[in-house]
């Protein structure tokens, strides 16, 4: 009895300390992991509330190779002293001309005259914006401190400084200590070529270089200038260098015909086109991609350094007494591999050096778990000790423990699972499949072009739901990518459920094989939660003939594709045999267009709008429609428009939205501003205006409730026939509204001049930007239309998450089937988004 009680606290203590050796060893492996991994982001601040507001405005763009550092670098010392930085950047390498610095000037003064923001503080990121905050200061920043860094020419360094309320840090190159670390790896060097271009930074390096070349005699020192050459006879150039040179790649990013490369494309070109040669920087940018090393500037912490600057400006320091820094820490890089490569040694380095591409050893990679592997091998032993002189009880415990740990890996792999799928379609976009055909393809070239459409897909949406037509549409893409990958086909998506495809060298039909399997694919049942969707395609062919062009076949095979839907869907269409067809079909739209326009054949729906804010209906938009079932307006529009019949369309539409307005007010009800689409075609009709003001007086409704639809050309040709309408259009007091913002032009810079008063957001820009990681570009849009002093209206939205995330952004206006479709008149001015 004694003995049974010994061994079942000797026991027991096993298990204890089997206990604690295990969970100290998970605890370890806990911390270590979160140390490695995430040591930066358990980093703990205070949060401070943003009370000061100051502009970053860079020379460059976020793309270029310093962006992300700078911005890390404000934000560690800006952040926490309560001070926010709104980021303008200038573009200055893809732009440098004196006009398109007079165009950046204006949208500036507009965005700030209209900002919601005062700014107490101005950042200038490198030359270009030192020069242009100097330039117009008076202008724009009057009585605003200035705060420079990154500036590589040291007397625009030393003259801004001695500005009134400026300060900043000069961007020391190492250059001279790079040029050193080369001349010590490379003893037997006898040059030293150096790769830069003639911007203020390339120019200050090659004179640098030049001046550190007094202290090495013995080499030859010499320079290629990418701007005096083209990007093919750089590469030339440097191909013919000898085995016994050095170079030194500077600030060397725009060849001769203007081209700007990135400094990954200039890293990647160089190291293929000198053949083994080592290649040194004194900059960030082309580690690990064929630069060998050099001694670089820390530009984190240059720009923080800048940022406390800024910090004393808010404190009310005069930060004109601040001297000039002209001296930043840096550090020194060396590809690992390359160093082999070259049979350096590491001792030859200094004890501080980056080392990249470096392989770890066994030791270095598993030293921290050492330690937890020692403890989990001890719990381990006197676990099966314990069990060993347990009974079968402990054992089975044993077991469900082991049991329990395998479905928390189970478990952790599928959150992993999870957490990884990418729910896009992985296939190219409209403009990218477009650009293949026209890059890629010639008159000459022996391909097919074809246009599937989904049929009735929108049926899909309303059986199923929006999400479950999304699942569908993504399986379905993933079987049509599986089909063009092994067929050596290209595959694009060239709008919502339409497909656009290239196949290279192969002349298809309607009936050859490739094309049967196609429409085979479309046929297979999808999955649909517990159901199967049954779908089909209508196809439209296109094939080469030596004479049409590659564009010209998408819009063959678009026509095609209707034939298709036309003769009963879930068939292909070749455009050559379907032509006659095609004509006879728009033949007889012609005629109904010709009876509707002598028997009343047209009516209006409404589509409303919703205030994002209060989810009241704040106006509709009028959408012609004909009488005669089974034509719509996406097939008589074009025919109206390629007949010159548009403007009586124009005509009718004003007169019904003008009559129904008179009813509504007739009836007692509200009224609410409705507008109407006009086309460019509708420019000849000189008496429209006339006619509509006529209108207006004849039922009484005031100008405001009417408003005009404009697409973004006619604001953009800017004839004296367009610019007579809108100031036509502003006497009468009637609203300009432009449609379809974003499948233009679509630049920002002119709407600070157009005389329009509603931007409307093209659905499209919707459903590409308004998704996790592209959102802000939609939330800057609305934010720049808002500083603009005009309202925004964004179409298409047909989620509940996007209204949410829109009126988040701060749209004014939502139209979309998320709150409704296109209505009749008594059931629109019913309508309740509520």
């Amino acid at each position: 009895m004694k003995r049974t009680g010994h061994t079942k606290f000797v026991r027991s203590i096993m298990v204890l300390a089997g206990i604690v050796f295990l969970m100290s060893a998970i605890l370890l492996l806990f911390y270590e992991n979160n140390r490695v991994e995430g040591s930066r982001d358990i980093t703990m601040r205070t949060p401070v509330a943003a009370e000061h507001h100051v502009l970053f405005l860079s020379s460059y763009g976020p793309q270029y190779f310093t962006a992300d550092d700078q911005e890390a670098g404000l934000a560690e010392s800006l952040y926490p002293h309560g001070v926010e930085f709104d980021t303008v950047y200038m573009e200055s390498k893809l732009h440098p001309s004196e006009e398109e610095e007079l165009a950046f000037y204006d949208l500036l003064a507009v965005r700030l005259s209209n900002a919601a923001r005062n700014y107490e503080a101005v950042i200038a990121g490198d030359d270009a914006a030192l020069e242009f905050v100097l330039k117009y200061r008076d202008g724009l920043f009057a009585g605003l401190p200035v705060v420079f860094f990154g500036i590589n020419d040291l007397s625009l360094a030393e003259r801004a400084s001695k500005e009134p309320l400026t300060a900043g840090l000069y961007e020391n190159n190492y250059l001279g200590d790079t040029l050193s670390l080369a001349h010590e790896l490379f003893p037997g060097a006898k040059r030293f070529v150096s790769l830069h271009d003639d911007s203020a930074a390339g120019r200050e390096d090659n004179r640098l270089f030049y001046l550190f070349a007094k202290a090495y005699s013995s080499i030859e020192f010499t320079d290629l200038n990418s701007q005096e050459l083209s990007h093919t006879e750089l590469m030339s150039e440097l191909e013919a260098l000898p085995e016994d040179t050095v170079i030194l790649f500077m600030t060397c990013y725009t060849d001769r015909d203007g081209h700007v490369h990135s400094v990954r494309e200039m890293t990647s070109a160089v190291a293929l086109h000198t053949h083994g040669l080592p290649v040194f920087r004194n900059y960030t940018g082309g580690e690990g991609e064929g630069v060998l090393g050099g001694v670089v500037m820390d530009f984190v912490e240059h720009c923080r350094l800048a940022g406390e600057m800024v910090n004393k400006s808010i404190d009310g320091e005069d930060i004109s007494d601040l001297r000039l820094e002209i001296t930043t820490p840096g550090r020194t890089e060396i590809d690992y591999a390359l160093l082999e490569h070259y049979g350096l040694l590491k001792h030859e380095l200094p004890a501080d050096t980056i080392y990249i591409n470096r392989p770890e050893s066994f030791i270095s990679r598993y030293r921290n778990i050492f330690l937890p592997v020692i403890l989990m091998l001890a719990a381990l032993i006197l676990f099966f000790v314990s069990v060993e002189i347990s009974n079968r009880a402990l054992q089975h415990s044993a077991d469900e423990l082991r049991a329990s740990r395998d479905d928390l890996r189970e478990s952790q792999e599928q959150l992993k699972q999870r957490a990884e799928y990418d729910d896009f379609l992985h296939i190219m976009n409209r403009r990218t499949i477009t650009e293949h055909l026209h890059n890629d393809f010639t008159r000459d070239s022996v391909y097919t072009v074809m246009m599937a459409d989904l049929d009735k897909f929108q049926s899909v949406n309303e059986d199923y739901g929006h999400k479950m037509a999304d699942e569908i549409l993504k399986y379905l893409t993933t079987l049509i990518k599986e089909l063009c990958d092994k067929n050596g086909w290209l595959v694009g998506r060239y709008g919502g459920d339409e497909y656009l495809f290239i196949v290279p060298g192969v002349q298809l039909t309607a009936e050859h094989a490739l094309t049967q399997m196609l429409l085979t694919l479309f046929r297979m049942p999808v999955p649909a939660g517990e159901m199967e969707a049954r779908l089909s395609a209508s196809v439209g062919i296109s094939v080469s003939d030596g004479e049409t062009t590659p564009e010209q076949h998408i819009i063959n095979a678009e026509i095609a594709m209707y034939d298709a839907k036309d003769r009963g869907r879930d068939r292909a269409v070749l455009f050559a045999e379907e032509t006659k067809a095609k004509m006879r079909e728009e033949n007889r739209i012609k005629g109904k267009l010709t009876e509707a326009f002598q028997k009343d054949g047209f009516y209006m729906v409404y589509q409303p709008q919703i205030d994002a804010k209060t989810k009241e209906v704040s106006g509709f938009e009028a959408l012609v429609r004909m009488r005669e079932q089974g034509i719509y307006p996406g097939q008589f529009i074009p025919v109206a428009e390629a007949n010159g019949w548009i403007w009586r369309i124009g005509r009718i539409t004003t007169r019904l939205v003008i009559e129904q307005l008179a009813a509504w007010r007739d009836a007692g009800i509200t009224l609410h501003p409705v507008s109407i689409n006009y086309s460019s075609n509708q420019l000849n009709d000189t008496g429209y205006l006339d006619y509509v003001e006529a209108l207006l007086k004849k039922h009484d409704i005031p100008p405001q409730y009417l408003e005009i639809e404009i697409t973004e050309g006619i604001f953009l040709d800017r004839t004296a026939q367009a610019n007579h309408l809108f100031d036509r259009f502003k006497e009468l007091g009637i609203r300009l509204l432009m449609d379809d913002f974003g499948t233009g032009y679509s630049s920002l810079g002119y709407l600070t001049y157009i005389p329009v008063d509603v931007i409307k957001l093209d659905k499209s820009l919707v459903d590409a930007y308004l998704v996790d990681g592209k959102d802000s570009f939609v939330r800057d849009v609305i934010l720049l239309v808002h500083d603009l002093g005009k309202e925004i209206i964004i179409e298409g939205v047909e989620e509940e998450w996007q209204y949410e995330r829109l009126r988040e952004f701060g749209a004014n206006t939502i139209q979309g089937y998320y709150f409704s479709k296109p209505l009749p008149p008594e059931e629109a001015i019913q309508y309740n988004a509520k």
